[in-house]
């Protein structure tokens, strides 16, 4: 009997042993994923903080003042600039991919200088170049006109995709936003401030009110995200309205929708410029002139019930197969054609789609 209670006593003394051992291994194995992702955690913030950060210019109105012909609002919250700064992800090497539209005064410069010491601007007001020259002497200041800037030239140059940033004024937003999806291949990413009602429009899916023609190409040619709203209160002059901060991804290779791009502008901004009406109604110019019967699942729908792809298979029933003339700027430039296809004259006021 005592025999039996000693093999007893050591199966149970073996078995807390494994019990025991076992225990100390799992919490050796929480530890080491505690410690190596406190380890991970302090190396990105490292990465971010690493080294003196440089100081942000001066935001002062006596430095000098807004133009309004310039559209500019500057970023005076040095919290919300660090912010957005932090939130570009780029690969790059030293950040020579990164281009900051319109930086202004530099508040969003500085930080962005710190995490990539190889970023430029592009400035079109000479104010700005010559204060970020003094105030930020690392950073390379392009004097010129983004709607004019060649991001092909650029991504060649530095063999990357471009990933833009930037505090957009207001009044050529989506003539910015164009221009980028017309150089879209050679676009990394998109992280921009937007008027919030634009910023809506941009990221809006299908079937909600906010969408409409740029909600459609950004869809087409890349992934957009919101991604935070900044008060009015972080900016000046102050402006009438909440901004929005708005990402958008570009694919690497550029979709192929087997239309010309020229033509899926004219169906999409026809369809659209009559936003209320059916599409049999809104393309009504456009399908006498090309003598096609819209099937019924497009003739009885609103624009804002397409889908983005939908937009290109409508295309092809108007127009046929085709591809895009080289070297054109689809989204930004003039189409000789477009006006002819627009809505007849007893459009409702105010249906237009405003984007443009």
């Amino acid at each position: 009997m005592s025999r039996e209670r000693m093999l007893l006593g050591w199966m149970m003394s073996g078995r807390n042993v494994l019990a025991t051992n076992l225990a100390q291994r799992r919490a050796a194995a929480c530890h080491g994923e505690i410690a190596r992702r406190a380890a991970l955690s302090e190396s990105v913030s490292r990465s971010l903080s690493s080294g003196p950060r440089s100081a942000v210019p001066s935001q002062s109105w006596k430095v000098y003042k807004a133009k309004q012909s310039l559209s500019q609002n500057f970023i005076v919250d040095k919290r919300i600039a660090r912010r957005i700064a932090e939130l570009l992800h780029d690969t790059s090497e030293g950040g020579k991919a990164v281009v900051e539209v319109g930086p202004g005064k530099g508040a969003i410069t500085a930080p962005l200088l710190d995490l990539y010491p190889k970023m430029r601007a592009v400035e079109i007001d000479r104010r700005s170049v010559y204060y970020l020259g003094t105030a930020l002497p690392g950073v390379r200041v392009v004097h010129g006109d983004v709607l004019q800037y060649d991001w092909k030239a650029l991504a060649a140059e530095t063999g990357e995709r471009i990933s833009v940033i930037g505090n957009l004024p207001f009044s050529v937003t989506s003539q910015i936003l164009f221009s980028l999806f017309d150089s879209a291949p050679v676009i990394r990413s998109a992280l921009v401030t937007l008027q919030l009602e634009v910023a809506q429009r941009v990221c809006a899916p299908p079937g909600k009110k906010p969408y409409g023609l740029l909600s459609v190409v950004t869809r087409l040619y890349g992934d957009p995200k919101f991604v935070f709203t900044i008060p009015a209160s972080a900016f000046r002059p102050r402006p009438d309205v909440t901004v929005g901060v708005v990402r958008v991804d570009f694919p690497a290779e550029r979709p192929r929708f087997d239309v010309s791009e020229c033509d899926l502008r004219i169906v999409i901004r026809a369809a659209f410029h009559q936003r209320r009406k059916m599409l049999r109604q809104s393309l009504k110019k456009l399908l006498a002139e090309k003598e096609v019967t819209l099937p019924e699942e497009f003739a009885t729908k609103r624009p804002e019930q397409l889908e983005p792809l939908q937009f290109v298979h409508l295309t092809r029933i108007i127009f046929g197969k085709g591809s895009t003339p080289p070297g054109v700027a689809v989204w930004r430039g003039k189409l000789q054609d477009e006006a002819r296809y627009m809505a007849s004259e007893d459009a409702a006021e105010g249906e237009g789609d405003e984007e443009e």
